[in-house]
């Protein structure tokens, strides 16, 4: 019979724990992290908020640009810094992919269900980096960042240095700390510019100003035996999610079209 020997057992050990941290880190990327997506969160827009998740996207001169698939909520703020859009079926023959913009770029249409981003270009939209839940780093915002003319600062770090962070980073779970505190101390996360078109609604829905800051207000879920973890959404349950706000946007966006 074969001995194992003990440097063997220790390689295995090695291997496993370092396999098993790999595997939750991949399952409990968003929990670990500060920024989280809304759906994979313990976090609802507050009741008779506008949720612009499923509303068409619009350019300009009202050319569709994709749809709000999903909104990044920073979990220690708790508030809104992107919008994930899907750019399927656009109108400006741009590829179909995902990309997160800056909640400050969001304006809400004045008279439709539309979310409108009059102050971004194509040549911005074609720059964007492409959107990945896995990937929602510091230096996917930085690159964000950059690509709307912000200059963020960027460390300089030598090429040894660089490997082995990108080595950490492979079984530590990534955080969002790494981000400058005044880094969202800026026009491209102001809420205020959501409701820019329609400040008569944003007053109604607002009768103690004093408590809320203007923008899309979050609540924790919570129940009486505490915090109700929603942020385990299988890929299926999701996708019917966002079917049913598709669904939900298209009966009111065009309930008045109908023939």
């Amino acid at each position: 019979m074969k001995r194992t020997s003990a440097s063997q057992i220790r390689l295995h050990l090695i291997f496993t724990n370092k396999k098993t941290l790999l595997l939750n880190t991949k399952n409990n990327y968003m929990k670990n992290n500060r920024l989280q997506e809304l759906d994979h969160s313990n976090f609802e827009i507050v009741k008779d908020e506008p949720d612009i998740r499923g509303w068409d996207v619009r350019y300009k001169n009202g050319e569709k640009i994709g749809s709000v698939e999903e909104l990044i909520l920073d979990t220690a703020a708790k508030k809104v810094r992107y919008m994930i859009v899907d750019l399927d079926e656009n109108e400006l023959r741009l590829e179909h992919r995902k990309i997160a913009i800056p909640i400050g770029f969001a304006e809400l249409d004045s008279r439709t269900d539309d979310v409108l981003i009059p102050n971004v270009s194509v040549d911005q939209l074609c720059n964007l980096p492409d959107y990945k839940r896995s990937e929602l780093t510091p230096d996917f915002e930085r690159r964000i960042s950059s690509t709307f003319g912000r200059k963020v600062k960027v460390d300089p770090v030598s090429t040894n240095r660089r490997l082995e962070k990108e080595e950490k980073k492979k079984i530590e779970p990534v955080t969002n700390d790494d981000i400058d505190p005044d880094f969202y101390s800026h026009e491209h996360y102001n809420l205020d510019n959501l409701y820019k078109n329609r400040l008569h609604e944003a007053k109604n829905l607002r009768p103690k100003e004093s408590d809320f800051e203007h923008g899309l207000h979050l609540w924790e879920k919570r129940s009486e035996g505490g915090v109700i973890d929603t942020s385990d959404l299988t890929d299926e349950e999701r996708q019917r999610l966002l079917k049913y706000r598709r669904e939900l946007y298209r009966e009111r966006r065009y309930k008045n079209e109908r023939v």
